[in-house]
């Protein structure tokens, strides 16, 4: 009930119709790269989809955060638009389950644009080397990972957003992370596990590092956790309001 109610409030917002462009644009940059150069990566050893996804993730998923950070100020900025939350504050309704409610659609948003976004690849490694056959259980591992690392990502982004009633502080603030983050070495592990930073890894390379286990249970926990301080802060704010 609360996620129907949910996608309501985004149907005229312009949410799904951002995720959508944001996935095709992420799932168009293998295949320009591609057009535009096949030779440089056609040369190279190794599995077609891994050199692929090598080649281009750090982009494709620069995309995705992005998508998220926009995705989670554009719920919360039809919440504070005429003062919506307060009216919802005023109803027998729990406050967290409306941010659960948002964190599951934001969740499936994400998922739906991985989608194309890996058969993208595939299929780009398909049609520019000889030989190849996709392995759909290599891709859905990679396909399962990937919505995995997104999910702390999600629920901060969510959590920062909820408490701005200005779109463009939590926007500004997404964005700061995006960058800043990245500029970090991606070969340390405590920023490897940092959300805005989860989305990069592979799975590939997570598996040849032995620390698959670690990842999941990092980003679950991470996910959990700022699910548990947004529910403290919707306290908090309600008792200072």
């Amino acid at each position: 009930m609360i996620v129907k109610t949910e996608l309501k409030k985004l149907k005229r917002s312009g949410y799904f119709l951002t995720f959508l462009s944001g996935a095709l644009l992420a799932a168009a940059f293998p295949v320009i790269n591609m057009a535009a150069r096949s030779e440089s990566y056609t040369a190279l050893p190794g599995d077609p989809f891994h050199i692929l996804l090598d080649a281009c993730w750090q982009i494709m998923a620069m995309l995705n955060i992005l998508l998220i950070v926009c995705g989670a100020c554009m719920m919360y900025h039809t919440e504070y638009a005429e003062n919506g939350i307060r009216k919802m504050e005023s109803l027998p309704v729990y406050q967290g389950s409306l941010f659960f409610g948002k964190f599951v659609i934001a969740a499936a948003a994400s998922a739906l644009a991985l989608l194309p976004e890996f058969l993208s690849a595939a299929l780009c490694a398909l049609h520019w080397f000889p030989g190849y056959r996709i392995d759909f259980k290599e891709l859905a591992g990679y396909y399962g990972f990937g919505v995995l690392t997104l999910l702390p990502t999600i629920m901060l982004m969510l959590a920062i957003a909820s408490f701005c009633r200005n779109m463009w502080i939590s926007l500004g603030i997404g964005v700061i992370l995006v960058f800043s983050l990245s500029i970090f070495p991606q070969n340390r592990l405590f920023f490897m596990l940092c959300p805005f930073c989860t989305p990069y890894r592979l799975l590939g390379p997570v598996l040849e590092e032995g620390s698959l286990a670690l990842f999941i249970g990092v980003c679950a926990a991470e996910a959990v956790a700022f699910g548990i301080i947004e529910c403290i802060m919707i306290k908090v704010r309600r008792y200072f309001s």
